[in-house]
């Protein structure tokens, strides 16, 4: 059997057999150790075996043990014998997470067998119950070999009894012998298994199961996931690759092109469209130029060519040999179809972004494209990001900054609410003052019990309170989240006593949704009575605040206090003790927030830190592969130009000199800088930068900076790719270079071997023919056999020295363009097109001569 090549990201397939059993079964028929059976395995070619031993967990242990360093993962499992069948007991196996190996015993304690009796016992509990025990410790309940003896399907007929162990929620997948039998269960995954006694039985029956590594969770998710996860006989290994394109548009109207696995060549004059395909395939998925200038060339050219009716459609097929058309209509979002082989397509309900995230990606470069790039260094970061594989640890780090924002927003809040308060508390002290005053004058005994008064005020809306959050809380309860359902009881050994434990459950459901809305109508009564309560003491406080009135003038008069002066100052000092709990409250909040912001800027810079290590490590990989003369390397948080750009913008107005501007943001790190401007450390600014003292006023008191200091904190300082090419001894950045050589250093780096198909639009732009002959040619020819390219040309070194596949030959009236020609340079039409069109290099031309003189 052929070896599946492992791929260099994400899932393969595996090959597995779910399904084995070890000297641990009582009838098994060989002697062999632990170690002697994992070579057995591994001699088959199997990567993850799931051991299920008769109505035991056999020798797992030290199986696993004897995995251990070796290309191989084994699952502890089981094989039961259940209560149910015809001539025979139907078997059925449970698979299980390592960490859970215990329940093996646990179930089969719980469905009544002894493991030390294994081969003499069977469950007690029928298929149903013991599949819902299996799930209940996590493990994968499975039919074993259905369609032979001991198989569900074979030892049943249709019927009530065959339709109730065939269940859908309760059985994780079924075992088959013979592929047909799935036609009569699609909707269960099916796998092909061993069952087997003996080493020489292996290999009899085993699965293909995509997993990103041979594991329990990997072998779920493909249960979950068959069409696309499951396959009885290896799947050829294929890098992904673009089948075609259809354009109906304004230039190549009603064209279609399919594209070879490996290398293609688009050739024509200026005009004929070759560019054109290349930015139609861009248009398709979404793509958008990595700088302005490509964009609005882009733009313009799709707008012309495909028009406001125009419509594009792409095939591709991804490394898993799925088939997707992906079709984008002028001015619309991108629609995917996933292609079933029998004209009954599946709209696939994702957006294009997460479809080559995914599932299926490209690499595009437009024409000039690669020599924009190394204009701007955060560009050339983004070529080589593509390379490594870290969109986990981005969209965390983008999580978190939202996460950032959200939190400052809400500190703002917080922090202006804290403001409003503190400015209402202003006149709090001078209100207890007068009061006390007015006391001092004996209008407090005149007003004997006030303060009782008040606290019973204040008790009164505690109560109102809680009795409110009662109610609330008791609505939320729920105590039963699953009940029996209305279900035959059948004739099982014990289904008197299932019987009563079900009507059981259901009388408690029942008492107690009845005790449940006892609770909320007594504490609706309970809140009914405190309001009434509530209402006949504020009549008694406003028949005593009355009487009060009418002696007003009486005390006034003794005491000199005005009585209604007195009545309001007190009403404001019980308002404003409640503003004092409130702003205690809010600090509290701010304080919470702060940590909060705390621990996701260490997440961040956390974070960040990984993103770094992974560009380390995947630059010294690329660097490896790269030829001779070319090398890349990495610089660490150097590249502070945005961070220096956006200081500026942020201290526009400020009077502080770009100089002193530039200097600060070179000696500080964006969250330390924060910092310092949060707590105004002008002194520090001094001893640091050497500014003057008006500077660093001007710069921590500037209303802008203060008002996005947490957008500040949350900068960051971009790594740096350095990438340089050897020229007569030295090492010269692409800052240096000319631009044939800057050329030459990212095209070097493009067309490092990957997954995604490259598609490049004249990538001999800027190069001479030299190098294109001694370096580009040898590494399209390496590169093909395991990635497509696409590439649009007018060099004849890469067609014809780099042997394409797939030459199409483009033409145009200057209204349409066409494919004239199509084929591998054994074609004589294509022949005569390519002499007629393509040029090169002296040496080369001697050489492509040659090549077409064997070939007329």
């Amino acid at each position: 059997m052929e070896e599946i090549e492992r791929g260099t990201q994400g899932a393969r397939y595996y090959k597995a057999d779910l399904h084995v059993h070890t000297p641990g079964s009582h009838d098994y028929e060989a002697d062999l150790s632990p170690d002697e059976l994992i070579d057995a395995f591994i001699e088959q070619g199997l990567e993850l075996v799931a051991v299920t031993d008769h109505d035991c967990d056999g020798i797992y242990e030290e199986l696993r043990e004897a995995a251990e360093e070796k290309p191989i993962k084994i699952l502890p499992g089981v094989e039961i014998t259940t209560p149910q069948g015809g001539e025979n007991q139907i078997h059925m196996t449970a698979i299980f997470p390592p960490e859970e190996h215990d329940a093996v015993n646990h179930v089969l304690s719980r469905v009544g067998i002894n493991p030390e009796r294994a081969g003499e016992e069977q469950a007690d509990s029928r298929i149903n119950e013991i599949c819902r025990i299996v799930l209940e410790n996590r493990g994968l309940p499975i039919l074993a070999h259905i369609d032979e003896a001991a198989g569900a399907h074979e030892e049943t007929g249709p019927g009530r009894i065959r339709e109730e162990i065939f269940d859908v929620e309760q059985v994780a997948a079924i075992e088959v012998v013979d592929p047909d039998i799935r036609a009569e269960y699609p909707e269960f995954p099916a796998v092909k298994c061993s069952d087997a006694h003996h080493p020489d039985q292996l290999g009899r029956g085993y699965t293909y199961l995509k997993m990103t590594e041979p594991s329990f969770s990997g072998l779920r998710t493909a249960l979950s996931d068959p069409d696309l996860r499951i396959e009885f006989d290896a799947p050829e290994h294929d890098h992904p690759r673009v089948d075609g394109i259809r354009v109906n548009g304004e230039f190549l109207n009603g064209r279609e092109v399919q594209f070879n696995r490996k290398l293609n060549c688009l050739i024509g004059g200026k005009g004929t469209g070759k560019s054109t395909v290349i930015e139609h395939l861009r248009y398709a998925f979404d793509i958008e130029p990595r700088t302005e200038r490509i964009k609005n060339d882009y733009t313009e050219l799709i707008r012309e060519t495909l028009g406001p009716d125009g419509e594009i459609e792409v095939h591709v097929t991804t490394v898993d040999g799925q088939r997707y058309s992906i079709t984008r209509q002028y001015d619309e979002p991108p629609q995917i179809l996933r292609e079933n082989g029998d004209g009954d397509d599946e709209e696939v309900e994702i957006d294009i972004e997460t479809f080559r995230d995914e599932f299926f990606d490209l690499e595009i470069h437009s024409q000039r494209e690669l020599l924009e790039l190394a204009r701007d260094d955060r560009d050339q970061l983004e070529l080589i990001d593509s390379y490594l594989d870290f969109e986990d640890k981005k969209r965390e780090r983008e999580r978190i900054k939202g996460d950032l924002r959200d939190n400052a927003q809400n500190l703002r809040s917080a922090r202006e609410e804290r403001e409003r308060l503190s400015s209402e508390l202003t006149d709090y002290e001078a209100v207890q003052e007068n009061i006390a005053l007015m006391e001092d004058q004996g209008v407090d005994e005149h007003l004997e019990g006030e303060e009782q008064w008040e606290q019973e005020e204040r008790r009164f809306d505690r109560y109102v309170s809680q009795v409110q959050n009662a109610i609330s809380s008791a609505e939320d309860i729920t105590i039963f989240g699953e009940t029996p359902t209305e279900e035959e009881i059948d004739d099982s050994p014990n289904s008197e006593l299932v019987e009563s434990a079900r009507s059981e459950v259901l009388d408690a459901v029942s008492d107690v949704e009845e005790l449940h809305e006892e609770i909320i109508e007594r504490i609706q009564d309970a809140e009914e009575l405190v309001a009434d309560k509530q209402d006949e003491w504020q009549e008694r406080y406003e028949e005593r605040r009355e009487a009060y009135e009418e002696l007003a003038a009486e005390i006034e008069e003794e005491t000199g206090v005005d009585v209604q002066e007195y009545f309001d100052l007190k009403e404001e000092e019980s308002r404003l003790e409640g503003v004092q709990s409130d702003l205690e409250d809010k600090r509290e909040e701010i304080e919470d927030l702060e940590a909060e912001r705390q621990e996701l800027l260490s997440e961040l810079r956390d974070i960040r830190r990984g993103i770094t290590d992974i560009r380390r490590r995947g630059i010294n990989t690329i660097d490896s592969e790269l030829t001779d003369d070319v090398r890349v390397q990495l610089e660490p948080n150097s590249n502070r130009q945005e961070y220096i750009d956006w200081f500026n913008r942020a201290l526009r107005g400020s009077r502080v000199r770009t100089q002193d501007k530039e200097a600060i943001a070179e000696e500080y790190e964006p969250e330390r800088l924060a910092q310092i401007i949060e707590e105004k450390d002008t002194e520090q600014l001094i001893d640091d930068v050497n500014i003057t003292d008006t500077a660093a006023e001007n710069l921590v008191n500037h209303e802008e900076l203060r008002a996005r200091v947490h957008e500040l904190q949350t900068l960051e300082i971009h790594d740096r790719p350095v990438i340089e090419i050897r020229d007569e001894g030295e090492w010269k950045p692409l800052s240096r270079m000319s631009d044939g050589q800057q050329c030459t250093a990212l095209l070097s780096i493009a067309m490092l071997e990957r997954d995604r198909p490259l598609i490049v639009d004249q990538p001999e732009d800027m190069l001479d023919n030299e190098f294109i002959y001694d370096v580009v040619v040898d590494i399209i020819k390496n590169v093909k056999m395991s990635r497509q390219i696409v590439a649009a040309t007018h060099n004849a070194n890469i067609p014809i020295l780099g042997d394409a596949e797939q030459i199409l030959v483009m033409w145009s009236n200057g209204r349409e363009g066409f494919f004239q020609d199509r084929g591998s340079i054994d074609v004589p039409d294509v022949q005569a097109r390519a002499q007629q069109i393509l040029e090169g290099g002296e040496e080369a031309f001697n050489r492509r001569t040659r090549k077409y003189g064997v070939l007329e």
